[in-house]
């Protein structure tokens, strides 16, 4: 059996594997070939560790793009970027197929309306392997404005919002900041004034009069009583007010006749004003005259105010039996409240002495162990 090998059939099958191989690169190449893209920008002040050149680029999870080129802004736009602002320019392909638009323009349109809407791009960590990817998203375009750039950007520009790990960053360093000033709080001057304030308080609840109040808002309403007793006994009883006030339209009715008869009486009087005496009669009669006319008036106003003045005692009297009823029921409530008071103060004073003695007490809640005191 011949052991040389044979050339030819090795040569077709390398050849039909290449074949394969290259037929395999045109399937999957086709759509991307034929696949319409476009080129945006955006810029990062932060660190793009873990983004490298194609990256992917995801709009709440769906892929939509890749990162092309990632760069300096400085290196892009020389002279153009303030030397103190190293922001990181990215590059970014995105597919205008997972947009629904049908042109570049259409795009640009489309992207400005949605930047307005708040659609920002931020930097995402992918698991805990140290990659990351790029997520355009909506925020809150007040809280997230736009980089300041003073350049005119090449290609359609996305505003960032700061990511994951910058708000991690800024979290640390706040917490380290706030650590930094409680410890040069001086405590124990603080816990000297609240212990301070605690004493204050607790001889301020105990020095509260409660009987005392209790027996002047008695006295109150016992004013308030003899108030309508005073004013019931000038306007009458009002068991009956509507026969009160029949009687009162009665007697007014009346005294409007008997002046109606003065008139007409006083009209068809004639005197002679030749005398002294004749005068003085007459401007007498006159003012007479006068006043009969302003009477029925006067005594409109007085039945006006004798209502009122029921209306007004009546009133009087619902609200000191409104004030003697609140007072009871809140009398009870008075007295549990400042019973708490008390109760809280004396938990006060409690912590202010452990806060003394152990003051870790305050920010990690455990007293140490009397092994760790010995």
């Amino acid at each position: 059996m011949s052991t040389q090998p044979n050339y030819y059939t090795i040569g077709i099958f390398v050849s039909i594997g290449l074949a394969l191989f290259l037929g395999a690169l045109t399937v999957l190449g086709t759509g991307a070939l034929w696949r319409e893209t476009v080129t945006v920008e955006t810029y990062l002040d932060e660190s793009v560790q873990g983004i490298d050149r194609g990256s992917q680029v995801k709009m709440r999870g769906v892929t939509v793009g890749r990162v092309d080129e990632i760069t300096f802004a400085g290196l892009k736009y020389p002279g153009s970027v303030d030397p103190g602002d190293r922001y990181v320019l990215l590059k970014i392909s995105l597919e205008l197929d997972e947009f629904g638009v049908p042109d570049q323009e259409a795009f640009e349109r489309f992207l400005e309306q949605e930047i307005q809407k708040g659609l920002r791009i931020r930097l995402l960590p992918m698991g805990i392997t140290g990659a990351a990817y790029l997520e355009m998203d909506y925020v809150d375009p007040a809280r997230h404005p736009p980089l300041p750039v003073s350049w005119e950007p090449r290609n359609p520009y996305v505003p960032s919002a700061p990511g994951t790990f910058a708000r991690l960053e800024e979290t640390f360093e706040s917490l380290g900041n706030t650590m930094a000033k409680i410890e040069e709080m001086d405590i124990q001057k603080t816990l000297n004034h609240l212990d301070h304030l605690i004493q204050s308080l607790d001889k301020s609840v105990q020095s509260f009069d409660l009987a005392g109040i209790s027996a002047r808002a008695e006295v109150f309403i016992e004013e308030l009583r003899e108030t309508n007793r005073k004013i019931s006994g000038l306007i009458g009883p009002l068991e009956d007010p509507e026969e009160k006030r029949t009687d009162l339209h009665a007697v007014l009715k009346d005294s409007r006749q008997i002046l109606q008869k003065v008139d007409k009486g006083l009209d068809r009087l004639q005197i002679d004003k030749e005398g002294g005496a004749a005068d003085q009669i007459a401007r007498t009669l006159d003012n007479l005259h006068q006043a009969s006319k302003t009477l029925p008036e006067t005594m409109d106003s007085i039945d006006v105010t004798a209502a009122s003045l029921k209306e007004s005692s009546k009133s009087v009297e619902r609200l000191s039996s409104r004030s003697y009823t609140m007072l009871r029921s809140q009398n009870e409530e008075l007295r549990r409240l400042l019973q708490n008071m008390q109760i809280i103060s004396e938990n006060l004073l409690d912590l202010s002495q452990d806060a003394r003695k152990y003051p870790s007490y305050i920010f990690f809640g455990d007293k140490p162990l009397e092994s760790e005191i010995k």
